[in-house]
C-alpha cells in the first residue's frame, strides 16, 4: 500500500483528509508539526501533503531542507492563495500547490497523477532530526556536515538502523557485523567500535542519544 505523510495542524481538517485517503486504500501518517514530520519521514512516505503555517515553523523552510536529501513528491495544502505565495511554494521545491478549501476529489486526483509520474521513490534514506544516512551512497551527514566512517563503523551503523528500537545482544551484533571467519573478534572489539562510532555521531558520547547501552545485554538504537 502507498504511504502518505500529512503535515497539518488543523485537527479536523487532518482527520477529514486522512479518513478520505484511507478509504482509497492509502496508508496515512499524520503530523501536526515540523518536528513530528521529520520523525514520520523515517517510514518512507511516497508523497507528502504539507501545510505552510505550522506551530513550530514554516512549511517552506522545512521543504527546502527536505529537498537537500529527498525527492519525495510534496503538495502544499494552504490557505495562502496569492500568486506570490504560490511562486514561493514552487521555489521551495513543491510539486503542486492546492489552496484551501478544496474538494477531496481534486486532491485525490492530483495525488494519483503525481504518484504515477514518479520514476522512483527514494526510500534509501534514514532521517532522525539532523541525522541523515544514505544507504545507497554509504554517506552520513549530521546538520548537513558529512561524517566520515570506517567500513566497520558503517556496518555497525547499518545494523543498528536496520534493527532500530530493538535491544541487540552483544552476541547478535558480533555475529551480524563481523564476518564469521574473524574468530579473534571479541566483546572488547565491539565496545571499542561502539565508542568510536558514538564519538562521531553523538553530541555527548557519554550521554548518547542514539546508541543506548542496555546494561548486561548489549545496545539499542533509540528513536527520537
Amino acid at each position: 500500500m502507498t504511504r502518505i505523510l500529512l503535515v497539518e495542524d488543523d485537527l479536523l481538517l487532518s482527520e477529514g483528509i486522512s479518513y478520505a485517503l484511507r478509504k482509497e486504500s492509502y496508508l496515512v501518517d499524520c503530523a501536526d508539526s515540523i518536528e513530528k514530520a521529520w520523525e514520520c519521514l523515517n517510514k518512507g512516505p511516497s508523497l507528502v501533503l504539507l501545510d505552510v503555517n505550522l506551530p513550530d515553523g514554516d512549511g517552506r523552510e522545512f521543504l527546502k531542507r527536505l529537498r537537500s536529501a529527498n525527492k519525495v513528491p510534496v503538495v502544499f495544502l494552504t490557505a495562502r492563495d496569492s500568486e506570490k505565495d504560490m511562486l514561493e511554494g514552487f521555489d521551495a521545491g513543491c510539486d503542486d500547490y492546492i489552496t484551501k478549501p478544496f474538494p477531496i476529489s481534486v486532491l485525490s486526483r492530483k495525488i494519483g497523477l503525481l504518484l504515477k509520474g514518479v520514476a522512483y521513490l527514494d526510500k534509501s534514506l534514514y532521517y532522525q532530526g539532523d541525522f541523515v544516512y544514505d544507504y545507497a551512497k554509504k554517506e552520513l551527514t549530521i546538520q548537513n556536515v558529512p561524517v566520515k566512517l570506517t567500513a566497520t563503523e558503517l556496518r555497525l551503523l547499518e545494523y543498528f538502523l536496520k534493527n532500530r528500537g530493538q535491544v541487540l545482544t552483544r552476541e547478535q551484533i558480533l555475529e551480524n557485523v563481523w564476518d564469521s571467519y574473524e574468530n579473534f573478534v571479541d566483546e572488547r572489539t565491539l565496545n571499542v567500535n561502539v565508542r568510536r562510532l558514538r564519538e562521531k555521531i553523538e553530541k555527548d558520547p557519554k550521554n548518547p542519544r542514539y546508541i543506548v547501552t542496555m546494561f548486561g545485554i548489549g545496545y539499542k538504537w533509540k528513536e527520537a
